[in-house]
C-alpha cells in the first residue's frame, strides 16, 4: 500500500522491505515507472534488503502522486505486498531541494552519490574531495575473506549475473603459465590477494570463493613455490592467487589455483569471472587467447637439458619436468675412433647447423642416431658431448620404458 502526502511542494518516496516481493518485480518497477538504470535498480534493492528501507528519490508533488498512482496499479495487479511511502520534504523552493548539495550545503549539488539506499546530491567540489580519496581507499580497504572482496568488486551485480570460465593447464607448465599471468594480468590490478586453502584436495574456484559464513576462504599472504626451469635463480610461482581488475568499465576477477589429484604433479587453473553479457564473454575469450599464445611462446625450458616422470605409464603428470646440469664434454675427452667422431660431428653438429638451408630446400629436418654397445663404452659421454656442442637445443633424457614399442 503506498501513503501520499499531498500538502507539499515536492515528496521523497521510499520504498520498504519485505519478504514476500520478489527482488525482480522491485527492479522492473523501478525501471519502468522510476526510470532508473537498471544497474542502479539493482543496487537500490539490495540497499533497501540491507537497511529494511531507502529512499528513491524526491519528485514535485504532482509527478509524485502519478508515479506513485503507477506502481499503486502495478503492486495490486501482481499481488504482492511491496510497500511504498512519501513525505513532504522541508525545502524554501523547488531548486534549493533539488540542487542544495548534501555535504556542505551549496545550492551546486547537481551530481548524484548513491549512499546508503538514497540518492545524495553533491556539489562538484565535493565530488572533487570523495573521488580524490577513492583510489587510496581502493588500496587500502580491509578484507577478511574472499566473499567480502568479490562483494565489493563486483557491487551491484549479482551472484547469479556473473559467469565464470576456466582452463586447466598440465603440471610441467607451471613456470610459463606464471610468466604468462604475470604479463596479462598482474601490471595493474585494482587488489590482489593470496587465499588460504584449508583443505588440500579441493580445487579453489569462482563460486567457492563466494561463500560466507563458517565455511568462507580467509585472505592469506601470498604463497609461492620455487620452481627449478635451469636458470641462476629459480622461477616463483603461486600457489593460489586472486586479482580483481578492471579494464573499460569492465569489472572482472582470475582465480590462479592449482588443480591437485593424489600422486599426480599437480595442474594449473586459471579461472575468469564478468558480469554476464557479450562483452565479458568477448573479454575472457581474448584473455584465454592471449594466455595460450603467450604459452606458445614460451621459452622457461627451451635450450635446457630435461627429464621427465620414470616408468612405462608415462603420462607427464606424477613428477612433471627436472631440468638437469650435465657437466661439459670436450670433444678431445671422447674416447672414440676419430672416423666415429667425424660421423657424429657430420650426422649430428654440421645437420642441425644446415637445417635453416634444408628447409628452404624443402627437406627434412630430422635426424635420429642410434648408439649401442655394453656397459663402459662411452655411449652416455657421447650423449652429452653433443648436448655440450648443441647450444639453444633442448635435450630430452628419456627412458627405454618411456618409449612405446612400435607395432611390426
Amino acid at each position: 500500500m503506498s501513503e501520499v502526502h499531498a500538502d507539499a511542494g515536492h515528496l521523497q518516496v521510499t520504498f520498504h522491505d519485505d519478504d514476500e516481493t520478489p527482488l525482480e518485480f522491485v527492479i522492473e518497477l523501478l525501471h519502468s515507472v522510476f526510470k532508473k538504470p537498471i544497474a542502479d535498480a539493482i543496487r537500490f534493492t539490495e540497499a533497501v534488503n540491507k537497511y529494511g528501507e531507502a529512499v528513491c528519490d524526491a519528485y514535485p508533488r504532482a509527478v509524485a502522486n502519478e508515479l506513485l498512482e503507477m506502481a499503486r496499479q502495478r503492486t495490486r495487479a501482481s499481488g504482492h505486498p511491496l510497500r511504498i511511502t512519501s513525505k513532504a520534504v522541508a525545502g524554501s523552493g523547488a531548486e534549493e531541494l533539488e540542487y542544495r548539495c548534501k555535504l556542505c550545503g551549496t545550492l551546486s549539488g547537481k551530481n548524484q552519490l548513491f549512499l546508503k539506499g538514497s540518492v545524495t546530491l553533491v556539489c562538484d567540489d565535493c565530488m572533487y574531495e570523495v573521488t580524490s580519496k577513492q583510489p587510496k581507499i581502493t588500496r587500502t580497504k580491509q578484507f577478511d575473506y574472499a566473499c567480502e572482496a568479490l562483494a565489493w568488486h563486483f557491487a551491484g551485480v549479482p551472484q547469479d549475473q556473473l559467469v565464470a570460465s576456466s582452463r586447466l593447464f598440465p603440471g610441467h607448465m607451471r613456470a610459463d603459465v606464471q610468466a604468462a599471468v604475470d604479463e596479462l594480468f598482474s601490471a595493474s590490478p585494482i587488489r590482489f590477494f593470496g587465499i588460504h586453502e584449508p583443505r588440500r584436495y579441493e580445487t579453489l574456484t569462482i563460486a567457492a570463493l563466494t561463500r560466507n559464513g563458517r565455511d568462507a576462504y580467509a585472505i592469506a599472504p601470498a604463497q609461492y613455490h620455487d620452481v627449478d626451469i635451469g636458470e641462476s635463480a629459480p622461477m616463483r610461482c603461486l600457489q593460489n592467487g586472486l586479482w580483481l581488475s578492471q579494464t573499460a568499465g569492465l569489472r572482472y576477477a582470475v582465480v590462479l589455483s592449482s588443480h591437485r589429484e593424489y600422486g599426480y604433479e599437480a595442474g594449473t587453473r586459471i579461472e575468469i569471472a564478468v558480469p554476464a553479457g557479450a562483452l565479458g564473454g568477448e573479454f575472457v575469450q581474448r584473455c584465454f587467447s592471449e594466455l595460450e599464445s603467450a604459452l606458445s611462446a614460451a621459452r622457461s625450458y627451451r635450450g635446457k637439458i630435461l627429464s621427465l616422470d620414470g616408468g612405462s605409464d608415462y603420462r607427464g603428470r606424477s613428477k612433471g619436468v627436472m631440468v638437469h646440469k650435465l657437466p661439459s664434454v670436450r670433444r678431445e675427452d671422447v674416447i672414440l675412433p676419430e672416423a666415429t667422431l667425424k660421423l657424429l660431428d657430420r650426422n649430428v653438429l654440421n645437420f642441425v647447423e644446415s637445417r635453416a638451408q634444408l628447409r628452404r630446400l624443402g627437406q627434412s629436418t630430422r635426424k635420429g642416431i642410434l648408439l649401442y654397445g655394453p656397459p663402459g663404452t662411452g655411449k652416455t659421454h657421447t650423449i652429452r658431448y653433443l648436448a655440450s656442442n648443441l647450444p639453444g637445443h633442448t635435450t630430452l633424457i628419456i627412458t627405454a620404458a618411456q618409449v612405446p614399442a612400435c607395432a611390426p
